[in-house]
């Protein structure tokens, strides 16, 4: 009888190891996911501030908003990833900003 208990604790502690790797490996995948969720925001904010500096560089020196997003492309350096992002570019006028908005595409990255 004893040596079944000590049998049968032998072979538990033989699953120990396992059973930490797995529940490692769990708490990897889930703090990868949320840099990687982090990156994607901040690489969108980045998008966001270039495009607002390109368009208010455009308003300083031309003296009128660019009318159009390849404008800013070949003009002033504008460069994106088209297959990652969408830009909605709205030309209002000359005198006023253009309204702009950033879509991530989906199913790319996943």
């Amino acid at each position: 009888m004893l040596f079944e208990a000590k049998k049968e604790k032998k072979n538990i502690a033989s699953f120990l190891p396992v059973i930490l790797l797995i529940l490692v490996l769990i708490v990897f995948y889930f703090a990868a996911g949320s840099v990687s969720r982090t990156n994607d925001a901040r690489e969108k904010e980045i998008l966001q501030n270039a495009l607002d500096r390109s368009i208010t560089q455009c308003y300083a020196l031309e003296g009128a908003y660019p009318s159009s997003l390849s404008y800013l492309v070949e003009n002033y350096g504008l460069t994106y990833d088209s297959e990652h992002y969408f830009i909605d570019y709205q030309y209002i006028g000359s005198n006023l900003r253009p309204d702009t908005m950033i879509i991530e595409r989906d199913g790319l990255y996943d």
